[in-house]
This record gives structure tokens, C-alpha cells and sequence, in this order.
């Protein structure tokens, strides 16, 4: 059972990373079907599944090389983002 958990949340991690380049590619083609004023499904779609499979590469990549949970890891873990580092002010 313990095994079926760490499968369902390596392949959320990998959805995650995968997904990100998608949501972009989806929000660009947002903005080209604002600008062109009208709207796209098929533009929609292959700007969707460029970024997916953009996204695809990147996570497949990054589970090769450095592992998903080590990724994730660094980014949830950054000084910077869970407050741990306070940049010293300047003084005039």
C-alpha cells in the first residue's frame, strides 16, 4: 500500500512540473486570441500541447538527472521563500 502512495506522488510531482510549461503556453494563447478577437480551439489546443510536450521533456529531465523529490525539495526549501533568510537592510 505504501508503494502505491509513493507512485501516486511521484506522478503528481511529474504532473506538476509537466503541467507548469502548459498552463504558459495556454495563457499565450489566451493573449492571441484577445488580440486577434476571436477564438482559436485549434490554436487553443496546439499551444496547450506544445507546452505539454515542452513540460514533458523538462520533468522527464529533471526525474533523470536529479530526481523529483530532490527538485522540489530545493524549491520548497529556498531561504528566500520560506522566510529563514532576511536580507539585511541598507542603511543611508
Amino acid at each position: 500500500m505504501i508503494k502505491f502512495y509513493a507512485a501516486l506522488v511521484h506522478v503528481l510531482l511529474w504532473l506538476k512540473v509537466a503541467v507548469s510549461p502548459m498552463c504558459g503556453g495556454l495563457f499565450l494563447a489566451g493573449l492571441i486570441c484577445i488580440a486577434r478577437d476571436q477564438i482559436s480551439l485549434l490554436l487553443i489546443a496546439s499551444m496547450g500541447g506544445l507546452g505539454f510536450v515542452i513540460g514533458a521533456f523538462w520533468a522527464e529531465r529533471i526525474r533523470k538527472n536529479m530526481g523529483l523529490i530532490t527538485f522540489h525539495g530545493r524549491l520548497i526549501g529556498h531561504p528566500e521563500i520560506d522566510g529563514a533568510y532576511v536580507k539585511p537592510m541598507k542603511r543611508f
